[in-house]
């Protein structure tokens, strides 16, 4: 048989964690709020970069050792599907010290252009002249 303070000192407790958590955003047994993700990289199909850090990725690509085979398949623009054959390369490490939004990116060479690819999704998601 359970003393009814014990049993108050039980309910007490229970509610107080209850509220605790209820309060403690993302806490233990909470789900992320609907659209927020924990520790997350914005999805790459919202990806804004600004105009040095283009300039900065195309810039680090060009200068990259590796031997890139241009991709005349893929079309140069922002949405556009990517063929699923097209051979993509992750950014060097010298463009994602300049982008680190751009970490979930692979690129591939079209036209003279480096086009940087969702590989999750094999859209286009920007294209640097």
């Amino acid at each position: 048989m359970i003393s009814s303070t014990g049993g108050m000192t039980g309910l007490a407790l229970a509610a107080f964690i209850g509220q605790a958590s209820a309060q403690a955003p993302n806490g233990f047994g909470q789900e992320p709020r609907l659209g927020a993700t924990r520790g997350a990289i914005a999805p790459v199909s919202q990806l804004q970069l600004t105009t040095e850090q283009k300039t900065a990725i195309g810039n680090a690509v060009r200068a990259s050792d590796r031997k890139v085979s241009t991709a005349d398949n893929v079309p140069a623009m922002v949405g556009a599907s990517v063929p699923p054959v097209t051979e993509l390369y992750f950014l060097p490490d010298n463009a994602l010290a300049n982008a680190p939004e751009a970490k979930g990116l692979k690129y591939t060479v079209a036209r003279n252009r480096v086009v940087l690819v969702d590989p999750t999704t094999m859209r286009v998601v920007d294209v640097i002249p």
